[in-house]
């Protein structure tokens, strides 16, 4: 490695660094949440009014006594109100509903 090859690389060193090191910024997490039970017991829903972040709806399914968590992808916390709605479905081997929640993350 030459003499111009090193200072190219010692020079690009401090700006690498400090772009590393800068902090990123915090998003708020969801709030205003709640969650429920959708028609006919076959899924649940979760939605939050505020904050960014993401939601997703649980459902605890269930066929007789036995007993499935099932849980539904992760959708943005952002845009209309319809938009921020996250649903978790049961499967056809516990197809009814039987608890709900939501899970929220950054």
């Amino acid at each position: 490695m030459n003499k111009i090859q090193k200072l190219a690389i010692l020079s690009v060193l401090p700006v690498a660094a400090a772009l590393i090191s800068l902090p990123a910024q915090a998003e708020p997490l969801p709030s205003g949440c709640d969650s429920g039970i959708g028609y006919r017991h076959a899924y649940s829903w979760a939605r939050c009014t505020t904050g960014g972040g993401y939601v997703r709806a649980v459902a605890t399914c269930a066929k007789g006594t036995a007993k499935k968590k099932v849980y539904g992808p992760w959708k943005v916390n952002a845009g209309a109100p319809e938009d921020r709605q996250a649903s978790a479905w049961c499967p056809s081997s516990h197809p009814r509903v039987v608890g709900h929640s939501y899970d929220i993350k950054r």
